[in-house]
């Protein structure tokens, strides 16, 4: 599973100690924080002479656990990575990987899901984003850092993990048994909605992002869609230059995309568009964002929003995005320091901050047993019913609430069990599930997903709002 180090971070770099300060600023800053040296030295005879369990000061243990004690006072994505998880690091950015799917920070020193991925073993049980991790395998995480959960979590493909799991704004614990997998992330989906308007999704930033959103355009344009929504819900981050690259793409050149700032100048760094051609420049564009957008969505929105190039809608953004740079250390271990942060081409900074939405568009989420239902397909399973039973049955299909009691109704008779209350609150989600599930049985999953996309509430809203005059005439 990868971590939050998917995040907007990764500048794999060795970088001077020190930054262009003179040398005598330098030699202050040396005198000042090796002054307490010598009771670092004490500190370490003390134990070595005299602690009680001999195994736990052996070879590197020490050493290492002294490093990620200074590390942990600084933030919370800077990091101490021993030999294996230096070299993990070379790989996590390729689109697969192992575990159960999701995107982990620390917040108010809880363990928090940044983002579940679509589709992956997380997000099939139901995971969301801010969800808090309690606890993993029985064991309390508090004190845990995202470290310790990853190592915890992740295991071979099959075998399961147990989480204990309190959604945000609740206290009472969902007790969740996923079973892990190999993890493929398909960065890019694509539709044509209703009323000609061109829908694209983008889950993660990887290697091949860019490219795709680069096809769906082509496809969109094609197709002379009215305008573009570009939906980064739940889209936690990834690499810095794929973020550039798919701001460039809806921009004209010369635009300021990003910007850095750190302590040293060579971590102080502008990143400008070259111009994404007509069709990406000009149709009108709404950006979808929610509290599971991070770093590298959250730079792309900002680069859209204060280029007025597009309108943001949905909830706050999650707020991380600051520069992690990646230090080897000579026995092979090393440091993952946060260096900078990121700031929006009106010189806002993101990090914990996040970006406001222009138009407020809360999600809305099903319960945990309609979940539950679609994980066990049930909604499948009635949707091939119904097509067999309904052979003139079309994509216009409409779902009506006798058709939402009948699926209720065969899965209690299979076995699952789910109150009145829980259907009577959740009725619109049972029906919309089975309205996709209708279509993908009919046409494909392709089809299906669209059919989920266009039943989404705040999809529903933009594609609406590109009817106004007046909000798109926002936009340059």
């Amino acid at each position: 599973m990868k971590k939050v180090l998917i995040a907007i971070m990764t500048v794999f770099a060795i970088l001077p100690l020190f930054g262009e300060n003179t040398p005598e600023q330098d030699r202050l800053l040396v005198d000042k924080v090796y002054k307490e040296l010598p009771v670092m030295s004490e500190s370490l005879d003390y134990i070595i002479k005299n602690y009680v369990d001999e195994d736990k000061i052996k070879g590197d243990l020490l050493f290492h656990g002294a490093i990620k004690g200074m590390i942990g006072t600084l933030d919370v994505h800077s990091h101490f990575m021993d030999n294996d998880q230096f070299t993990e690091l070379q790989t996590e950015t390729s689109g697969v990987f192992g575990g159960i799917g999701v995107e982990i920070t620390l917040r108010s020193d809880v363990l928090t899901i940044v983002a579940p991925i679509e589709k992956s073993p997380a997000w099939q049980q139901g995971i969301r984003s801010g969800d808090r991790i309690i606890k993993i395998e029985g064991e309390l995480t508090k004190g845990k850092t995202v470290d310790d959960a990853i190592k915890k979590i992740r295991g071979p493909k099959g075998t399961k993990v147990k989480l204990s799991i309190a959604h945000e704004g609740e206290d009472q614990l969902v007790e969740v048994e996923i079973t892990r997998d190999n993890i493929k992330i398909q960065s890019v989906d694509s539709y044509v909605l209703t009323d000609n308007t061109g829908y694209i999704r983008l889950r993660n930033f990887i290697e091949s992002s860019g490219r795709d959103i680069g096809a769906a355009l082509e496809k969109l344009g094609k197709a002379n869609v009215r305008g573009v929504i570009l939906d980064l819900r739940g889209n936690p981050g990834g690499l810095l230059d794929v973020a550039v690259d798919i701001s460039d793409r809806f921009l004209s050149g010369d635009k300021l995309i990003v910007y850095t700032q750190g302590r040293i100048n060579n971590m102080n760094r502008k990143y400008t568009s070259t111009g994404g051609g007509a069709f990406g420049e000009k149709v009108p564009m709404i950006v979808l964002v929610n509290k599971g957008s991070a770093s590298a969505s959250e730079i792309v929105t900002g680069a859209l929003q204060d280029n007025k190039r597009a309108v943001v809608m949905g909830t706050q953004s999650f707020g991380k995005a600051s520069v992690q740079s990646i230090f080897r250390l000579s026995d092979g271990s090393g440091l993952r320091l946060t260096t900078a942060y990121y700031y929006t081409p009106l010189g806002r900074k993101i990090h914990e901050k996040g970006i406001t939405p222009d138009i407020i568009s809360e999600d809305k989420y099903p319960g945990d047993q309609v979940w539950k239902l679609n994980y066990y397909e049930h909604f499948a399973a009635y949707a091939k019913k119904y097509v067999k039973s309904n052979t003139a049955a079309d994509e216009k299909v409409k779902v009506d609430d006798k058709m939402a009691d009948d699926m209720i109704r065969d899965a209690r008779a299979a076995g699952f069990v789910v109150s009145d209350l829980e259907i009577e609150k959740n009725r619109q989600f049972l029906k919309n599930f089975i309205r996709a599930e209708i279509i993908r049985t009919l046409k494909g999953d392709s089809d299906g997903e669209r059919a989920r996309v266009e039943d989404d509430d705040t999809i529903k809203k933009a594609v609406d709002l590109f009817k106004s005059a007046e909000i798109m005439n926002t936009v340059k």
